[in-house]
């Protein structure tokens, strides 16, 4: 837990430049950190009426991924941003490389912008600067902005819904949020959390399993899901194993101890 809200923090402090000693009064200020963290809300639905972008410029709506029958890895962000952003995108990437399933086929990733001034080349430079080396990978990302008929608010609510905090700096241009992403089940339902940086791709990989309702992976990868639980607070999944085997021995130990109880209850031979 204290690794997670060092990281937290210090992607904070990225995300925010220093300013010098003449800041904006209208900064942030490292004491109001601590409200830029995930207000996770697992089974909540998600609006499915957001209008947004694409990277070509054509119109989607949330309704449009949510509907197409695999589960989703959200993650919010702003497509200029050099900081936390670029770390949460470059792990993710580099993550999904590593878990064992079809991109596009299983899952696919919802990139949504923040920054109402993001454009859709914005869009597909992230695309490109990211996930463009993997093309099954770049094929499955879906890079989202504001769409012009509609504005910020439409963002801001999907995001809210979703549990992702954020707000602008003035004094800096930059957005203050927290790490991580969300995973959708397919209909647009939250599954769950993977906080921080540095994702494990374990952990996306169980996610997506458990967030698809049982129709994505192999049986490899749900006898898996068997043996971790997923932990809330860490945003992270926890190896059940040592549990698992602590109660099996207790139910040997029961066991031996019944066998020794009833051998010494039969009535003695002669």
């Amino acid at each position: 837990m204290r690794r997670l809200a060092i990281a937290a923090l210090i992607g904070l402090l990225l995300a925010l430049p220093m300013t010098g000693a003449h800041a904006s009064p209208t900064a942030l200020l490292p004491s109001g950190f601590k409200d830029f963290a995930f207000d996770q809300h697992p089974g909540v639905q998600l609006p499915r009426d957001v209008r947004l972008r694409d990277e070509a410029g054509n119109a989607v709506t949330t309704a449009t991924l949510f509907d197409a029958g695999k589960p989703l890895v959200l993650v919010f962000d702003y497509f200029r941003c050099t900081t936390l952003c670029g770390v949460v995108l470059g792990d993710l990437a580099a993550a999904l490389k590593h878990v064992p399933l079809t991109p596009s086929k299983d899952y696919a990733v919802m990139a949504v912008s923040i920054d109402p001034n993001d454009s859709p080349a914005d869009a597909a430079a992230m695309k490109a600067r990211h996930f463009e080396r993997d093309p099954a990978l770049a094929a499955a990302i879906h890079p989202l902005v504001t769409d012009p008929a509609g504005n910020s608010r439409e963002v801001r609510r999907l995001a809210t819904a979703a549990g992702f905090t954020y707000k602008l700096d003035e004094a800096t241009g930059q957005y203050a949020h927290p790490a991580g992403v969300v995973l959708v089940s397919p209909g647009g339902t939250v599954s769950r959390y993977i906080l921080g940086i540095g994702y494990d791709p374990t952990d996306l990989r169980l996610g997506l399993v458990d967030a698809s309702k049982g129709t994505v992976g192999s049986v490899a990868d749900h006898l898996l899901l068997l043996c971790y639980g997923y932990d809330p607070a860490q945003g992270k999944y926890n190896s059940q194993v040592g549990r698992l085997m602590q109660a099996t021995g207790a139910v040997s130990v029961l066991g031996v101890g019944l066998l020794v109880w009833r051998a010494t209850r039969r009535p003695g031979k002669g």
